[in-house]
């Protein structure tokens, strides 16, 4: 008889067969380039740099004075983490009070232009954070056109507070609305039969939910303001800076203490863990994280005659103005001359010697650089995926190993990566002419954990039958997957791909740790610019971000939008 896929003669199993042998061998093959990539430029890097913080401070009573002790040096590492804490709370907070009626609207009704509308609201996480702290500055800066009423948002706390609001109330609507999009129409459907009003259905039905996706939202927000870098740099001031940017101040500049930031390092790791894992349950109790992919939602015509609906929708159509003021803003100011005026001056500057002097590369070079690294990360990312889902449908234990492995870089912020390939890889990889490898690393394991999610949740909603029938046929494992698995999922890896290249694209705090001169981006040109007060071709280096960022939104909705964070 057959036990196990093999046959037993008595009590002795006879030895596999060429073929099961051959497959065991290949899914070794397959999961070992992930493997791999996440030890050697994530999990081992982080555990060096831990390690020497440790060692170098002299144990634990080393690592608690760093941050507690009596020093100067203490003192401004706590008001650090103490401006995270309350820029990410209010940004948690403000975020989920406007994200929230969006994704209810979004959630609960279907209308003309609603999927375009979801796209868009996908576009401030496509976005370079430096591109957005340009816009700010544009319109609530000196010589905004909205500096006489509004200029207090354009710097401190409220400029920070305002950029990562602009990132995030987005992120916390969409939340709510795939959150809403799980509830169960026949249960919707039973209540109302029974004489259920709209606040029984909210208390029955979908308010659960809705709920549990804008607290997500909320603390995904946190997490992701806590270590805020680039709005704090350029728009706090000393004053406002972050636990991230001090770290990069304490290992980069002519003051640095690379034992100091490493200790940071580990406290922010630390101090971040259990909002991490808050947020992991509340997104699997969201039905957000790791279940298969949803089906197209109940939705219902908006009834205009209802005081909430209409509600609903201005709030909505206030953040869609507040997310198109500020990237317009950066595309149109592009073309305003400090002076007065208006000509495509700043975009010709761009070529222009003062520019090329002031960053120490041409544009177009820099241009080059940002789209072979961005590139790169993608083709790595799009391979490395291909592989963790093919060994997701074998029958083995090292998966869940291997996927939980993936998602190491999502508990280090960039900042903190860098920091951590650059100690790790410094006399090898950290130098030139190969210092491009980290910077294309450090991009690529940045987003694969958010295409590595979206394809695991596609590739479990595919049948198994038609898999199954390939191998029936003679199909090995591997090429069953390539022939039926892969075209099914093409949708998803495009939009994957074009999402991993977006991000890397706009990647400005590992990249900016990283870099030198021969191979600095756009984003890096646009941060030094804007710190020279080159205002305008900033802007101009900022609106060409915009336009290639809207240039993967377009691909991402063409593959279906099935990107999911």
């Amino acid at each position: 008889m057959a036990v196990g896929g093999e046959r037993v003669t008595g009590t002795r199993a006879s030895p596999p067969s060429r073929a099961r042998w051959w497959n065991r061998l290949w899914d070794g093959f397959a999961a070992l380039p992930p493997l791999l990539f996440v030890l050697l430029f994530a999990v081992l890097p982080a555990a060096f740099l831990f390690a020497s913080a440790w060692t170098g401070l002299g144990g634990a009573g080393g690592l608690v004075s760093i941050l507690w002790g009596p020093s100067l040096a203490a003192q401004v590492a706590r008001r650090a983490v103490a401006n995270s804490f309350v820029q990410a709370s209010l940004s948690a907070g403000l975020a989920s009070l406007w994200g929230y009626p969006c994704g209810v609207f979004l959630g609960r009704h279907g209308f003309r232009g609603r999927d375009v509308l979801l796209g868009f609201l996908l576009v401030p996480f496509l976005l370079p954070p430096l591109v957005v702290v340009l816009g700010i500055d544009e319109l609530f800066g000196p010589g905004g056109p909205l500096a006489a009423s509004l200029g207090a948002l354009g710097h401190g706390l409220p400029a920070i507070v305002l950029a990562n609001v602009f990132y995030n109330a987005s992120i916390v609507a969409l939340f709510t609305a795939a959150a809403i999009g799980n509830a169960s129409p026949r249960l919707e459907e039973a209540s109302a039969s029974l004489g259920g009003g709209p606040w029984a259905r909210f208390r029955d039905v979908w308010g659960r939910g809705s709920i549990l996706g804008a607290a997500s939202g909320a603390l995904l927000t946190f997490l992701l303001s806590f270590v805020g870098f680039a709005a704090p740099l350029l728009l706090g001031g000393p004053s406002n800076y972050t636990i991230e940017v001090w770290i990069y101040t304490l290992s980069r500049t002519v003051y640095a203490t690379p034992v100091a930031a490493a200790g940071l390092a580990l406290w922010t790791v630390g101090l971040l863990a259990l909002p991490a894992a808050v947020y992991l349950f509340v997104a699997r109790r969201a039905r957000l994280l790791g279940g298969r992919e949803r089906s197209a939602p109940r939705l219902y015509p908006v009834d205009w005659r209802r005081p909430t609906s209409i509600g609903l929708a201005v709030v909505l159509g206030l953040l869609t103005a507040f997310l198109t003021a500020v990237l317009g803003a950066v595309v149109v100011l592009s073309f305003r001359l400090p002076g007065g005026g208006w000509s495509i001056a700043n975009w010709s500057e761009l070529l222009s010697a003062r520019v090329t002097g002031a960053v120490g590369i041409a544009t177009p070079a820099a241009l080059v650089n940002s789209l072979f690294f961005a590139g790169a990360a993608m083709a790595i990312v799009a391979a490395l995926v291909l592989l963790v889902a093919y060994t997701s449908i074998r029958p083995r234990r090292a998966v869940g190993t291997l996927e939980g492995l993936a998602f190491a870089s999502v508990l280090l912020s960039p900042v903190i990566l860098a920091f951590a390939l650059r100690s790790f890889w410094g006399s090898t990889l950290g130098t030139a002419p190969f210092l491009w490898t980290l910077i294309v690393a450090s991009q690529a394991a940045l987003a694969l954990p958010f295409v590595l999610q979206s394809v695991r949740s596609s590739l479990r909603s595919l049948p198994a039958t038609f898999r199954s029938a390939a191998q029936t046929l003679g199909a090995s494992p591997w090429r069953a997957f390539w022939d039926v698995d892969v075209p099914l999922l093409r949708p998803t890896l495009v939009a994957g791909a074009a999402f991993a290249f977006a991000l890397g694209l706009g990647e400005f705090a590992a990249t900016n740790f990283l870099y030198i001169p021969t191979y600095t981006t756009l984003v890096i040109e646009a941060y030094l610019l804007e710190s020279l007060r080159l205002a305008g071709p900033a802007s101009a280096v900022g609106a060409l971000l915009v336009a290639v960022s809207a240039g993967a939104l377009f691909v991402i909705l063409r593959g279906g939008g099935r990107v999911r964070f």
